[in-house]
């Protein structure tokens, strides 16, 4: 059935070690006795458990390309409001 499906996966996806970006993301979260501090930029997984190409900073509004070790790629970064960048091709809007 689909529900025993779900819990399935679950227990996979619990089961494998944290990547990079599990282990940056969970370290940041769970720092300061699982208070973040205000303001704090929070990685962004995927399902996968990779940096998603596009990071954004939820209190600044700021948005920039990164890349799979989830460093920030040169000339990506976009200001609140702006159109983003396609991360799979930084040099098209």
């Amino acid at each position: 059935s689909v529900l025993k499906t779900i819990v399935l996966l679950n227990i996979f996806v619990e089961m494998r070690p944290k990547t990079q970006c599990e282990q940056h993301r969970d370290s940041l979260q769970s720092g300061n006795g699982g208070v973040r501090p205000i303001g704090a930029f929070i990685p962004q997984c995927d399902e996968e458990g990779q940096y998603r190409p596009q990071q954004c900073h939820g209190s600044t509004g700021h948005c920039w390309c990164v890349d799979s070790r989830g460093q920030e790629r040169a000339g990506t970064r976009t200001p609140p409001g702006a159109p983003t960048i396609n991360c799979d091709e930084p040099g098209k809007k």
